[in-house]
This record gives C-alpha cells, structure tokens and sequence, in this order.
C-alpha cells in the first residue's frame, strides 16, 4: 500500500514537472516581436497577432505613406511639363517599350507603347500655352512594387496652330488611371489611361 501511494506521489510530481516545463517553452516561444511590448496570458490564451505585431504595422503605415506621396509628387511632376516644356523628359516618365501602354483620349485612340506616347506628349504639350492643369479626389494604391493611382485630371489653356498662328482655349476634364513601377531606384509609368468626361469638353476660337 505505501508503496502504491509513493509511486501515485511520485507521479503527480512528474507530471507537474512536465506541465511547468512545457508552459515555460510555451511562454518563451510567444514573447512579442517588438522590444518593451508587454504579453498578458489570462488562462493560457494565446495572444492576438495585432498585439505582437502592432509595432511593425505601424512601421508598415508609415512607409505606405511615405511611398504614396512619392508617387503623388511623381505623377505632378510629368503634368508639370506642360508648364516647364522640358519635353525630353518626357521618355524618363515611361517604362522600357516592352512594358509600357497607353490609352489616350485624344486620337489616335489605339493602344500606344513608349515610343508613340512620347511623339504625342511631346506635340500637345508643346503647342498649348497659358497651361493649367488640376489633380483631384486621387487615390494611390500599393500593390506589391506597383502602385495604382487614380484620379480626375482638369486641364485648360490655349492650344496654338503653329502653321495658321490661332489660338483656340481649350478646357477638359478626364478620369485618370496611372500605374507606376519602381525601376532602378525610380518610379516609371508603365501604363496611362484617360477617358474623358463627355459633357465637360469646352472649345472657343480664339485670334492671339
């Protein structure tokens, strides 16, 4: 009999051995990832992945939008040739030729690749003056590498016939799909696509 007692005794000692020593593997394997971020267990709950991670989301956040206002400035900074007439800069804004497409809403109105789209970027920025041009409600998505930006684009100004030396004062608005990769370091358009607003389209003739 007591040999019976001290072999249960002994037992039940083991087992809370093992108990302790297994909880204490557990608690080492969830201490949060990041540094002075307290872990609570309330009866041996497993933590929620917000709290270990918080840290790291807010790192995440912070660089989303750090990225998003790069590709905003991006993006102004190729409507900005209009006014600056930089025009060889231009062909920096695409992608390599192979990656690159466009859909204008001025003709032609087939699929452009990189080259095409510099002719024509080049020729309407070129014969317009008193340019303005204004970005709003855009919205910048993060994808991986590739962001996504869309928007409504309102451009107006006074586009000039080179050969009859007429004015004509032009005014648009088009809803604006833009998306950007990373090459190299720096962000390149590898796809535009402008659809105009059909009711908003607004030409005078004009004698400068």
């Amino acid at each position: 009999m007591v040999a019976f007692f001290l072999t249960a005794f002994f037992l039940t000692v083991f087992d809370f051995a093992m108990w302790l020593k297994v909880r204490g593997f557990a608690l080492n394997c969830l201490q949060p990832a990041c540094a002075g971020q307290s872990l609570s267990l309330v009866h041996d709950e497993v933590p929620s992945l917000s709290n270990q991670h918080g840290c790291s989301s807010d790192v995440n956040r912070t660089g989303d939008e750090q990225t998003k206002r790069g590709v905003a400035e991006f993006i102004r900074s190729f409507f900005e040739v209009g006014k600056s007439k930089d025009l060889v800069s231009l062909m920096d804004f695409h992608a390599p030729a192979a990656l690159f497409t466009k859909f204008d809403e001025n003709p032609p109105y087939t699929k452009q690749n990189s080259e095409e789209a510099f002719i024509y970027e080049q020729a309407a920025f070129a014969n317009i003056s008193d340019y303005e041009y204004k970005i709003e409600e855009e919205k910048i998505d993060l994808v991986g590498d590739v962001a996504i930006a869309t928007f409504y684009l309102t451009i107006t100004g006074v586009f000039v016939n080179d050969y009859s030396f007429e004015g004509m004062t032009v005014g648009s608005k088009s809803r604006v799909t833009m998306v950007a990769a990373k090459f190299g370091g720096s962000w390149r358009l590898v796809h535009s696509h402008f659809s105009p607003f059909p009711d908003f389209a607004r030409k005078e003739g004009l004698r400068k």
